[in-house]
């Protein structure tokens, strides 16, 4: 009954780890893109131009929201 558990155990281990491997039986590999990413590069959306603008945009505004002094949290304990 031990090794049947155990089995299976070891079993379910090996299954979620090859589930984690890329197409080519190595973990993360640099050219195992999925079918999604690999369209959309190849295809190069035309709105991207944009986007990095107003990215920075909201970044900077971001930026100017915080505060210049640094954030105590101890504040109303002293």
């Amino acid at each position: 009954m031990r090794f049947l558990i155990a089995g299976l155990a070891l079993a379910l281990m090996v299954a979620s780890a090859q589930a984690q491997m890329g197409p080519g039986g190595q973990m993360g590999a640099a050219n195992s893109v999925g079918q999604h990413a690999a369209s959309a590069t190849a295809q190069g959306d035309k709105s991207d131009a944009s986007k990095p603008k107003a990215n920075d945009k909201a970044y900077n505004a971001a930026l100017r929201n915080l505060p210049d002094r640094q954030y105590d949290p101890w504040h109303g304990v002293r």
